[in-house]
């Protein structure tokens, strides 16, 4: 095992005291443990990487019911009367006692869509494949009666997890986005497996041409037995990508037009997501097992990488527990950098010009993800537990907050967007499910500003859904259906204008192409089948194939203060808008 992990509790039953849940203080590898008394559900998370679940049943061993047809006792698991989720219905720290009116019934919507998730997450053989053209998508899930709310006994798990959600076909053919993009999408499809390195080291990459909307290279880096490739960045000429490897220690160089190996730099513990720095062309990869953002020096010749310090993303005034800094986001001008901290449940607003930690935020549960506007004038964190957007103030001297919001200062919470409102006027209900035309989100992840900032779209894990946040009022405006485990979310430039918004999930092997238009009429307008015997590739596939999508670049890189960056090759396919995304258009490219 080269990564580190932590064990924190999820779910648990609403009677189960304080000493029955666990909260790992830092990534480690040491044992741990929890007496579990309270009868009912627990599952647990690892917040650096929170795909990573386990579940226990405390059982009642009286508790039973009888085969259909027969008068044989059998035994029905106790899910548990009531249930607490972290982040929704227990928003105190783990271990802190919870009013236990606050907990959610077993038999609802909410724990009939987390049991799915549970099941769909941990076995591949619940995952949605893509290449098994015109079948009926079905999970494979426990057929055993269990016990929820109120004694009711469910005779088959499985049916009515079927009957509630699944069902929907795979299509019998790939749809393809009528407009071409520009140039191409490198995905992490990390669960993939390769021959050379085996079960205990997967990841691949998957590069897709977005001409042809087919897959044009595998790169699973054999020889360097690359660890659960996470997420990329490009060089600002796209003559190299940069790779994270999310369960070692490791950043990769490679050259972006064959795909080959360059380099492997040690950098620190779970590096999880890479940038360059607009100004300086450093590269930042956030070390989501520590408590840094490790910066490196790129040598402009070979781009090459060399380390040169590790950049603390505590508050200088208020240090505390690691906060293990997931996908970081840079400013425009590479004035700022903005830090999802999973650990400490905020977000640290990096000041370059000063060099330091100007704010350490409160957001909500495991903030994972950070994204900022094209001027770097707000933030927006997604809530990976909270299911909500933090949207948080920016700005340095020289790209000032825009005034009203200047009091708190560069790194101030302005507001939390829920995607998952439990309230009487929210959108969702907990018993019976979404509301009426309510657009939702639950688990979100990745959550990238539209490069001209009309629009943040969030990929959603539990909803299985893409969310759209209005920059101008910052409200959630439409949900969109994605595929089960969504994930990655990033823009690329549309051939004649406009932009593509990229999105991958974890657990279905096609990458979804969204043109989110005006925001009210966004719509899904082709996919791409990332599992390809047929690619050329540098290690050959042999399972979970075109699974695990989670990390994209497009490229070429077309976000504000990068897309001005751009040689001429690339900046030539643009349009005038495309090529200056918040100011005047650029009608001609400068000779590089």
């Amino acid at each position: 095992m080269e990564s580190l992990h932590t064990v924190t509790s999820l779910i648990w039953p609403s009677d189960a005291t304080p000493a029955e849940r666990i909260d790992q203080a830092i990534a480690n590898k040491a044992d741990h443990e929890v007496t579990l008394n309270a009868k009912g559900l627990y599952v647990f998370v690892c917040k650096v990487h929170p795909y990573m679940l386990a579940g226990v049943i405390v059982d009642d061993e009286k508790t039973t019911t009888t085969k259909p047809g027969s008068s044989e006792p059998i035994a029905a698991f106790d899910i548990g009367e009531r249930l607490h989720l972290l982040g929704v219905t227990h928003t105190k720290g783990v271990t802190e006692a919870a009013d236990a009116g606050s907990a959610f019934p077993s038999n609802s919507d909410l724990g009939l869509r987390l049991l799915r998730a549970f099941f769909v997450v941990t076995s591949p053989s619940g995952w949605k494949d893509y290449t098994k053209l015109n079948t009926v998508y079905h999970p494979v899930y426990p057929d055993v009666p269990v016990v929820v709310t109120g004694g009711a006994v469910v005779p088959s798990l499985k049916a009515a997890l079927e009957k509630a959600f699944d069902g929907d076909k795979i299509p019998a053919s790939q749809t393809k986005p009528a407009t071409a993009g520009v140039g191409e999408v490198w995905v992490d499809t990390q669960y993939e497996i390769s021959a050379k390195k085996g079960d205990a080291y997967p990841s691949s990459i998957t590069v897709v041409d977005t001409e042809t909307w087919k897959v044009k290279r595998k790169i699973a880096l054999p020889d360097q037995k690359m660890n659960n490739g996470h997420n990329m960045w490009s060089s600002h000429d796209q003559n190299h990508i940069y790779q994270t490897e999310w369960h070692g220690k490791s950043l990769y160089v490679l050259n972006r037009a064959d795909g080959k190996f360059l380099q492997e730099i040690e950098v620190g513990e779970d590096p999880a997501h890479v940038m360059t720095r607009v100004d300086t062309q450093q590269v930042h990869s956030g070390l989501n097992g520590e408590d840094s953002v490790v910066e490196l020096d790129r040598d402009s010749a070979t781009g090459l990488l060399t380390k040169k310090r590790n950049i603390s993303m505590q508050d200088p005034a208020k240090p505390g527990n690691l906060t293990q800094p997931h996908a970081h986001w840079m400013g425009h001008d590479g004035k700022t950098m903005a830090t999802p901290n999973a650990n400490t449940n905020d977000s640290s607003f990096f000041d370059f010009p000063t060099d330091k930690v100007v704010k350490k935020e409160s957001t909500g549960f495991l903030p994972i993800a950070a994204a900022m506007d094209p001027r770097s004038t707000k933030t927006y964190v997604s809530n990976y537990l909270g299911h909500s957007i933090s949207v948080l103030c920016g700005g340095t001297a020289a790209t000032p907050p825009i005034p009203e919001w200047v009091s708190g200062g560069p790194g101030t919470k302005i507001k939390d967007i829920p995607l998952l409102d439990t309230s009487a006027n929210g959108n969702y209900d907990v018993i019976n499910g979404p509301k009426a035309g309510a657009a939702i989100g639950g688990l979100p992840i990745q959550t990238p500003v539209s490069p001209d900032g009309k629009f943040v779209v969030t990929g959603n894990t539990l909803t299985g859904t893409i969310t759209i946040i209005r920059t101008s009022d910052d409200t959630l405006v439409k949900s969109l259906t994605c595929d089960p485990g969504c994930h990655g979310v990033d823009f690329g430039a549309k051939k004649g204008g406009g932009y593509y918004a990229y999105v991958t999930s974890k657990f279905a092997n096609r990458l979804l192409v969204y043109d989110i238009g005006n925001g009210d009429d966004a719509k899904l307008v082709g996919w791409v089948v990332l599992a390809d015997d047929a690619a050329p590739n540098d290690d050959s596939i042999t399972g979970n194939k075109g699974m695990g999508g989670q990390g994209l670049l497009p490229v070429p890189n077309v976000y504000n203060g990068w897309v001005q960056k751009l040689p001429k090759s690339f900046c030539d396919q643009l349009s005038p808008a495309q090529r200056n995304p918040v100011g005047p258009p650029v009608d001609t490219c400068p000779e590089s």
